[in-house]
């Protein structure tokens, strides 16, 4: 995984579709081909649309369904072999609607629009994520971001930060 904190300045929102998220809680980041994404450097930029939102959110859903699972799985594992520690399976699983997204949204080679969705749980302290791209280090579940072939309805790149 990597970790930076990088602060790359952008825009406000551009694109024709809405999200089911309420408003304050995603905004739609012009494409810059030097910020640190998944995103091929030689994607162009595109816009979502209305049906663009609903592939982004079931396949946000299949993606976050997988790792829930897996970690789910490790979180047994963990109390069962640490059973004094404390651990709670919230800090193990994602739960999609806490999060606010900054999605950023392109054409690939190929012509196939692809969506870099970057999320995290929180903008206390962070006044910038509707202009510039929030990266920290570690933080755990509470940053994630994965790339989103629209087109084909898959995802690549999930990554979730780790933890300090």
């Amino acid at each position: 995984m990597k970790y930076l904190l990088l602060l790359t300045i952008s825009s406000y929102s551009y694109g024709y579709g809405q999200s089911s998220l309420p408003k304050d809680h995603y905004v739609i980041l012009p494409y810059e081909k030097d910020a640190y994404t998944s995103l091929a450097k030689n994607s162009i930029p595109a816009s979502l649309t209305d049906s663009d939102f609903a592939i982004i959110d079931e396949v946000l859903s299949v993606c976050m369904d997988k790792h829930n699972h897996e970690q789910t799985t490790e979180y047994k594992k963990m109390i069962k072999k640490f059973p004094k520690n404390g651990f709670q399976l919230k800090d193990f699983v994602i739960e999609l609607k806490r999060y606010y997204r900054q999605y950023m949204v392109v054409k690939n080679a190929k012509g196939e629009k692809e969506v870099w969705v970057n999320c995290f749980c929180s903008i206390q302290y962070m006044d910038y994520w509707r202009k510039q791209i929030v990266f920290v280090m570690d933080g755990g579940n509470c940053f994630f971001n994965v790339r989103i072939n629209i087109t084909k309805k898959t995802f690549v790149d999930f990554e979730v930060n780790g933890e300090a």
